[in-house]
């Protein structure tokens, strides 16, 4: 069912989130300054939260739960007659998030506000204050590439599949499965970006190994092709490889993510 900005709300949060955005708009005249602000949030929920703000005016939202280990993402607009923010996630999500920063919100410091969501009927509801961390924007919708950790596969192919792994440099990926011959394969990627965001493809070159021992693992990296990644959600994605045996697409799905990293949501 298709929700509106705050209609999850009770009664009383809803009333106040009313007034605040009434008292904001008479109270401001210009947008809160372009950039990141970080902070905590809390209430029935608890964690941490960024907002990135770009020169457009788009807003985008990251509540981290600290007890659930999620991020409850949710995009919105700056209101161009005051210092308010409002992020609302999709009507389809299923948790539903949205928040609204409060009048008293310091331009340049820091964006207090309300926040609300609906988890399987049941209402949360809380408070966040985010002050002003860095002039740089965080592409909107992406998320660290911890929030992907973990087995993918199709599971046509079973026995074959792939390894995200988040790394200080950036995302790995491994690839296991079988050549062309249908000997055993195992591609190993470069470096790539540090963030992920849905939709958009990461391209990555891989590599396997020639040489090397049990007892002497040295490993001679071997250019073998590119591997194509797309993340089309939390948990499906699309990837192509192509190289020395062939191309290959596959609709990728999550066996199982890595215990202690931040989810995705």
């Amino acid at each position: 069912m298709k929700m509106s900005l705050f209609a999850r709300f009770r009664s009383v949060g809803w009333v106040l989130i009313v007034l605040l955005l009434v008292a904001g708009r008479a109270s401001h005249a210009s947008p809160i300054t372009q950039g990141t602000y970080t902070g905590i949030y809390s209430g029935d929920d608890y964690g941490t939260v960024t907002i990135a703000i770009d020169a457009q005016g788009n807003v985008t939202c990251d509540f981290l739960s600290t007890p659930k280990f999620l991020h409850y993402r949710s995009s919105g607009t700056e209101n161009p007659t005051s210092y308010l923010i409002s992020c609302n996630s999709a009507s389809s999500a299923s948790y539903y998030w949205s928040a609204a920063s409060n009048p008293s919100s310091i331009p340049t410091n820091s964006i207090v506000g309300y926040w609300g969501g609906n988890v399987n009927g049941t209402q949360i509801s809380g408070n966040f204050t985010a002050n002003y961390s860095s002039v740089s924007v965080d592409p909107a919708g992406s998320l660290n590439t911890a929030s992907y950790a973990g087995l993918w596969y199709q599971p046509q192919y079973t026995g074959t599949g792939f390894n995200v792994l988040p790394s200080s440099a950036g995302l790995l990926v491994t690839y296991f499965g079988v050549d062309a011959n249908g000997k055993l394969l195992w591609l190993v990627s470069d470096t790539g970006p540090k963030t992920i965001t849905i939709g958009t493809p990461i391209t990555l070159n891989m590599s396997y190994s020639s040489s090397g021992t049990f007892q002497a693992p040295v490993r001679t990296p071997v250019p073998w092709g590119t591997l194509s990644l797309t993340f089309t959600s939390c948990s499906k994605a699309t990837a192509t490889l192509n190289g020395k045996d062939g191309n290959l697409t596959e609709s990728l799905v999550m066996l199982t993510g890595a215990a202690g990293m931040p989810g995705c949501d």
